[in-house]
């Protein structure tokens, strides 16, 4: 971009010689392009880097790891790498047989326990026994009660759902791999959330605010350029955090720390898909007057996108 104003007046320079208004190409003529790169430099481009700045840019999303509820050995796994699934969809079924079988017991357990109550309450109002005893058998009913409940959750856990609409990046379950409950088993991501990304030198980030006016293009939509806002600007880092268990903190590492700003884009319908890479350029409230020279840059960087 800074070669445009040294071209021009190159060229008007050339012009002026051939024209006769200047006889002969002079020193101060010879040593002006660079006298108008330093000034173009110190004066429009070096600040820009922090009243406007551009930085690569990339598309994440959350991601959430499957844990069944029980254990046992997988059945049947219907989801499939990369392709859309519903929330409730059903992911994988893990056997059901020991499952089933405790529910069918704890169902003939009640209808024996119920039974017996029944028994007692007819004795009782013949004050053939004890209401203490038919009050332990109640309470022996209620107990029960609770384990069919327990055991039909456990069941229902047998089929392993969908939490919300996403896709699971990659299946390596088999039928026939035993899971354990509690132990993550498969990736499954929020393709309905993206989150845009622009990574931040330190020496970018001063003027960086949320609300700030923001731009983007993506390699997956050459020759697009979409709009939006900064919505978040994360200003930390873990070499930044000491961790506290009472052993001396060590001396952090010096390194050149870069910091991420969030931003909220009108995507107009397209879909970004997660890892898709670009470039991001934030508009502050600083140097407005050149703003439009890193515009004109992130829509040629997104023109170049095609090759």
């Amino acid at each position: 971009m800074i070669l445009v104003p040294i071209i021009l007046w190159l060229g008007f320079l050339w012009v002026l010689v051939k024209l006769g208004v200047l006889k002969r190409w002079h020193l101060w003529m010879k040593i002006s392009p660079v006298v108008i790169w330093l000034t173009a430099m110190l004066v429009i481009f070096l600040p820009l880097n922090w009243n406007a700045p551009k930085a690569g840019a990339t598309v994440t999303v959350g991601s959430q790891g499957i844990k069944p509820a029980v254990s046992g050995p997988v059945t049947e796994v219907a989801a499939q790498s990369w392709t859309p699934i519903a929330e409730g969809d059903v992911l994988f079924e893990i056997d059901k047989a020991k499952y089933l079988a405790a529910v069918n017991k704890t169902k003939a357990e009640l209808a024996l326990a119920e039974d017996q109550l029944s028994r007692k309450q007819t004795l009782l109002e013949r004050q053939a026994v004890a209401e203490t005893e038919v009050e332990a058998l109640r309470a022996e009913v209620e107990v029960v009660r609770a384990d069919l409940a327990l055991a039909q959750i456990d069941l229902e856990n047998t089929t392993v759902r969908a939490p919300f609409r996403g896709i699971v990046p990659a299946t390596t379950l088999l039928p026939s791999d035993r899971v354990a409950a509690g132990v993550p088993v498969m990736a499954f991501l929020d393709i309905d959330n993206p989150v845009v990304n622009v990574v931040l030198k330190q020496n970018q980030i001063r003027n960086v605010m949320e609300g700030q006016r923001a731009e983007a293009t993506f390699k997956t939509f050459p020759g697009r350029v979409f709009q939006g806002t900064v919505s978040g600007v994360f200003l930390s880092a873990p070499t930044a955090e000491y961790t506290l268990d009472g052993a001396t903190p060590e001396v952090p590492e010096v390194i050149d720390t870069t910091y991420v700003a969030t931003l909220d884009l009108e995507l107009e319908g397209v879909s970004l898909p997660p890892g898709s890479s670009g470039q991001g350029a934030i508009y502050t409230d600083q140097g407005t007057e050149f703003h439009v020279l890193q515009q004109v840059t992130l829509r040629m960087t997104a023109w170049m996108n095609y090759f």
